[in-house]
């Protein structure tokens, strides 16, 4: 069986990055491919002089010192994924240096596919080699809804994105935004694709869940905030918790949920009564889940917002944005059309990816 390289952000702490890892081998093996996601690590060149790359260090060790619960529950978190992902998802046995990829490495795959997540994030502009699959022949180069994560891409760096998106025969994108960066840059069509998760059903999302072994057994209100929390939402959640029970994940406040599975943070959001979060990943599962929730504004992060506002607009789910009143309507919502319409996004992906292969 013919086997594709995955290239998309690569770490083991991320929920929504992992998940869209699972959801984009489970949609090659559909189309009769082995699939496995190519490992690398970008490893950070200090041009300090050594005083100051000796004040991080000593600011790094007092950090660990007077933050041991902290870095216990992180290590704890990565070893958790890893173990899970020994189960669930096929990597390669060998991480890449992005910078120095072996000029035979692509002939070990039939093809490469880039995406989904903010891989050409402008993050990863040092690695343009890695993330625009400049390694391998054009003819082997994939794009699966890969994500820029905004709507503009820095004029420093359009010199490197041109050429790399250049690459590319057909090309995909997550968000509409993406399409116009595309048209910019290389004066191509892009399509739009959805969240590799959504190709994946919610019997089999189901099916792939587990019940973390501290879940509670009452109904619960699940949280899940990558970055701080607005004085309006703490504010609500402070009034819904005379009523439910809160389960705050990926908060070092409420350590025994902190380091969960992918496969019980899934479990968590399926089950609760409402979620409130600010992730994309949070709203997709939602949505697939037909879990009630709310999307917030990150807030001291990295702004969600181009990513947030396409899916909301894809799901005619504007007014599940900010809302910060305790009222009925935080527990309804209409999931009539969405299976519907997850049903045509996934038709496009099969249709792009074979065309893509042929």
């Amino acid at each position: 069986m013919k086997k594709v390289g995955i290239i998309t952000l690569f770490g083991y702490n991320n929920y929504g990055n992992r998940l869209q890892m699972y959801a984009t081998q489970k949609v090659y093996k559909d189309l009769g491919f082995e699939s496995e996601i190519i490992k690398y690590k970008q490893e950070i060149t200090y041009k300090d002089p050594f005083i100051i790359r000796l004040k991080i260090l000593v600011r790094y060790i007092l950090f660990l010192r007077t933050n041991v619960v902290i870095t216990f529950l992180k290590k704890l978190r990565i070893k958790n994924f890893k173990k899970h992902a020994k189960k669930y998802y096929s990597e390669s046995k060998k991480y890449v240096d992005p910078l120095n990829i072996d000029a035979t490495f692509h002939k070990s795959y039939a093809f490469l596919s880039v995406g989904s997540d903010q891989i050409w994030g402008w993050f990863n502009y040092n690695i343009a080699d890695l993330i625009f699959l400049q390694f391998t022949p054009k003819e082997k180069r994939i794009t699966f809804s890969p994500s820029f994560g905004s709507a503009i891409i820095a004029e420093k760096y359009s010199k490197i994105y041109a050429q790399g998106l250049e690459g590319f025969n057909n090309i995909s994108v997550r968000e509409s935004s993406g399409t116009t960066i595309i048209k910019e840059f290389t004066n191509k069509e892009a399509t739009v694709l959805c969240d590799p998760t959504m190709c994946v059903s919610k019997a089999d999302w189901l099916t792939f869940a587990t019940s973390h072994k501290k879940k509670p057994t009452k109904k619960y209100i699940l949280t899940y905030f990558l970055g701080e929390k607005s004085p309006k939402v703490v504010s609500l959640i402070a009034e819904l918790s005379k009523e439910y029970e809160i389960i705050a994940l990926n908060s070092f406040n409420a350590p025994k949920y902190y380091a969960i599975t992918p496969s019980e943070w899934v479990d968590y959001i399926n089950d609760a009564s409402l979620f409130l979060t600010d992730s994309f990943h949070g709203v997709v599962f939602s949505t697939v889940l037909q879990t009630p929730f709310v999307v917030y504004s990150r807030v001291g992060g990295e702004s969600m917002q181009t990513r947030i506002s396409h899916i909301l607009e894809k799901f005619n789910m504007e007014n599940r944005f900010e809302i910060s009143e305790n009222t009925a309507s935080l527990f309804i919502i209409d999931f009539l059309k969405t299976e519907e319409i997850i049903a045509i996004e996934k038709l496009k992906v099969y249709a792009f990816l074979e065309e893509s292969i042929r």
